[in-house]
């Protein structure tokens, strides 16, 4: 089949909106913008749809990705509260996951179809730093890194209660809760969690923590603070009191370059409503 009847054919539009994205470099062929309409389509081949949407954007209207570091191994960025860290099983309109945005980003500023592997994952409320891989060896390595435990994670969390002046660790195993749907629970019969927590400043009503998951659960550390009679602010899940959003960010990563060796801390200073919330129950950021 030609190239457009392929597109229109798979994605469900008709061959005039197919050619014209096609007109528009919206199709790549393996990894190459194309705008042959009539070249025969073997079998095998990939074809992208960029945006992998029903329209067409060009570089300027691309949603905008803030780089906190970047080489020719990884990238790190600064993930928005309330956007997707992996595809969703329903998407929320034409929203993009962060590592859609970012392929988005570096293939229009290389011209071509760039590699992006993603490392880790996020809850959608939680804001902070991710990490991503562009070559395959630097995906191997950070997989290595965080199977092997060689990754600190430092999140802020604010929460009602006070942990002390000294670090606690929460010790406690976690399995899906079988009675709600993506929520999980302390359950004997669950995996081992551990996290630890430490006091950086006392408000009004909220204190700010920083917490260190030391292993890697779902919802680990949401699970862990509500579990304790700390449920993390704006945490509708698991009984955390009103709040704008979810009051908890990754804040900075600790890790050796999978290819270097050399130490990497890429940091993401919370925005401004994190910030301001922080200030309204009379909280102060840490230095960075």
């Amino acid at each position: 089949m030609r190239l457009d009847q392929v597109l229109a054919h798979l994605a469900g539009i008709p061959r005039r909106r197919a050619r014209a994205l096609i007109d528009a470099g919206q199709l790549w062929l393996d990894g190459r913008p194309t705008r042959t309409l009539s070249r025969a389509v073997a079998a095998g081949v990939v074809l992208d749809l960029l945006p992998p949407h029903a329209g067409a954007a060009s570089p300027g209207a691309l949603p905008p990705v803030e780089i906190l570091f970047e080489d020719r191994w990884l990238v790190a960025v600064h993930k928005p509260s309330g956007i997707a860290a992996a595809a969703p099983r329903s998407r929320q309109g034409e929203e993009l996951t962060v590592g859609e945005a970012l392929l988005l980003a570096l293939s229009a500023r290389a011209g071509r179809r760039q590699q992006v592997t993603l490392i880790h994952r996020l809850d959608r409320p939680t804001s902070g730093v991710m990490l991503f891989a562009l070559h395959p060896r630097a995906a191997r390595g950070l997989a290595r890194l965080w199977q092997a435990g060689n990754v600190v994670k430092r999140y802020l969390a604010a929460i009602p209660g006070d942990p002390g002046d000294e670090p606690v660790v929460l010790d406690q195993p976690i399995e899906r809760d079988p009675l709600t749907p993506g929520r999980f629970s302390p359950s004997l019969r669950g995996r081992p969690a551990r996290t630890a927590v430490r006091t950086l400043a006392r408000g009004t009503t909220h204190n700010l923590v920083e917490v260190r998951p030391l292993t890697g659960r779902s919802h680990q550390i949401r699970v862990h603070l509500a579990a304790a009679g700390w449920p993390v602010a704006g945490d509708i899940l698991y009984g955390g009191a009103p709040a704008p959003r979810l009051m908890l960010h990754a804040w900075r990563l600790e890790l050796p370059h999978p290819i270097t060796a050399e130490g990497l801390s890429p940091t993401a200073p919370p925005r401004e409503d994190f910030a301001l919330q922080l200030h309204r129950w009379g909280l102060t950021l840490p230095a960075s």
